[in-house]
């Protein structure tokens, strides 16, 4: 009897350990899986980036410039000091030149174009009595003119700015017809007067005008022009515009030109000669 009790507890003691024993496996089995489970998951590549052959163009930069210096009537017997003095200042400039001293000076406006100038037109003859003579002249001197420049530089400029501005004598039917082949009409906002003050006093008025412009948020056009008593005392106008830490730009096709409206100004050019 006492042998019977005594294997009976040894069954039930062999028992208990064998299902801990299972239970130890099961759970040892169940950990090993997750494990294994989570490895893989983790192990698993990232997908690839999804990519495309056409790539988005890079944003234009912000126009950084203060003003805008812009010289008409050139290349002049001058133009190459012109451009010395502009680059001693490290300052940028656009030219509205003839055709006929583009093809005079060819040598200054490839230059211009190699510096980073901005090359505009400013059309054939610089004579009212032709430019203003008929609906279609003006167009047809600019046409000239741009011509002449795309064959000295290979450049198709589209900006233009008539002699004496485009008021008065730009008519309105002038203007259609200059817009409908794609040019852009550039007046100005400050006139530096050089053409006739020609000494140290259209500094002064310059200076005057673009710190009234700056100061007030805009962005102002000067006309100047490329001529020995302007190139002279030009030193003196950029030194004034560096010290003050404006920065000059270039005139660009994608710009709003500044442009004077007839507003009922205009009308035909009517020589007084004879």
């Amino acid at each position: 009897m006492t042998m019977h009790k005594t294997r009976r507890k040894k069954r039930r003691k062999l028992n208990r350990r064998g299902k801990i024993a299972v239970g130890i496996l099961l759970s040892l089995v169940v950990t090993l899986s997750y494990l294994q489970f989570n490895s893989g998951e983790e192990m698993k590549p990232e997908p690839a980036a999804v990519t495309t052959s056409k790539e988005k163009p890079l944003p234009t930069p912000a126009d950084t410039s203060d003003l805008y210096l812009t010289f008409d009537d050139g290349p002049s017997e001058v133009a190459d000091r012109l451009l010395d003095v502009l680059d001693d200042f490290n300052m940028k400039a656009t030219f509205f030149m003839l055709g006929p001293t583009i093809e005079e000076r060819p040598e200054m406006v490839e230059r211009m174009k190699e510096e980073g100038f901005g090359l505009a037109l400013h059309g054939m003859t610089h004579e009212p009595e032709a430019i203003y003579s008929s609906p279609d002249a003006p167009l047809q001197e600019m046409m000239d003119n741009q011509r002449i420049l795309n064959e000295q530089t290979g450049i198709h400029s589209t900006l233009i700015r008539l002699p004496y501005g485009s008021i008065p004598y730009l008519t309105v039917e002038m203007r259609g017809n200059l817009a409908q082949k794609g040019f852009r009409i550039w007046d100005w906002d400050i006139d530096s007067r050089d053409w006739e003050l020609e000494d140290e006093r259209y500094v002064r008025h310059t200076i005057e005008r673009i710190d009234h412009m700056v100061n007030a948020g805009e962005k102002p056009v000067v006309l100047l022009h490329d001529r020995p008593e302007v190139v002279k005392h030009l030193p003196d106008l950029l030194r004034y515009i560096k010290e003050k830490g404006y920065k000059t730009g270039v005139l660009t096709e994608d710009m709003n030109p500044v442009t004077f409206h007839c507003e009922g100004r205009c009308h035909p050019y009517v020589s007084t000669h004879g």
